[in-house]
């Protein structure tokens, strides 16, 4: 069945409303203990195609271009939405980015949290395309099996047990394998166009932010940041790293990241 964006408003929305934009595997929900503590904005989190409630759409939907439509007429559609905030962690960052990029008047803010530009190559592409259509197989034999693998990578290893265990548990209730296999084919790092040599032309003020405990994307946050264009008359675009935290900055420290946001957003 096919749900509809989140275009529900909750209390508040002093400013334009924020999208907040989740990651692989995940759903909107993901976003709420940092959305409760943005009480007075109008926050949007919808589940991306292929995630959580957002299944059996058209395949245009999954694809960068279509998740991108999709979320902006979440939040009214080109000819009557006005500019939005974009927060985006991991697959979520890298759609933000590509909105920015393709759609820069939709875009007042952008906050790219684990985010990577896409890579630089065809041949990384191509290769991470395989990777992908793999990952789409081994997904669709075992959800739970690929679930237990997923969070056991080196990219999550500052994860708390108690925590990485809830994630599997969620992850496993409220995702569909085919589905998975749908965004991990259409919307993989693979299928992203690279956006490095775009940096530049952002028209948004961005900030890109990594968890200290996540190297490689601590390294990325700074290689983006060098790439940003600077404000007049400031300095260097510089990352937020946060401490304490490692890829999965929302579910490890939302409270630091809502802090973050409030002050970033405002």
């Amino acid at each position: 069945m096919t749900a509809p964006p989140d275009a529900t408003p909750p209390a508040g929305g002093a400013g334009p409303p924020v999208l907040l934009l989740h990651g692989f595997l995940g759903r909107g929900a993901d976003w709420d203990a940092v959305r409760a503590r943005l009480p007075a904005r109008d926050v949007r989190a919808p589940d991306l195609p292929g995630h959580g409630a957002a299944v059996g759409l058209d395949d245009g939907h999954y694809t960068m271009d279509g998740a991108a439509d999709r979320v902006l007429a979440s939040v009214g559609g080109p000819q009557t939405g006005g500019a939005v905030d974009v927060v985006g962690y991991s697959m979520g960052a890298r759609l933000a980015l590509h909105l920015a990029v393709r759609h820069a008047p939709r875009v007042r803010r952008l906050v790219l949290v684990s985010g990577s530009p896409g890579l630089k190559t065809e041949a990384e592409r191509a290769a991470r395309r395989r990777l992908d259509a793999e990952r789409a197989v081994a997904v669709a034999r075992d959800l739970p099996g690929f679930l237990w693998a997923w969070y056991r990578m080196p990219l999550f290893s500052s994860l708390h047990p108690a925590l990485r265990d809830r994630l599997v548990a969620d992850r496993a209730a409220h995702n569909d394998a085919s589905e998975l296999g749908r965004s991990l084919r259409g919307m993989g790092t693979g299928a992203q166009p690279s956006h490095w040599g775009a940096l530049a032309g952002i028209t948004a003020p961005t900030t890109a932010v990594a968890g200290a405990l996540d190297p490689k994307f601590v390294a990325l946050a700074h290689a983006m940041s060098e790439r940003l264009p600077r404000p007049s008359g400031a300095g260097p675009v510089e990352p937020v790293i946060l401490g304490r935290a490692g890829h999965m900055v929302a579910a490890e420290r939302p409270s630091d990241l809502a802090a973050l946001l409030q002050s970033l957003l405002s």
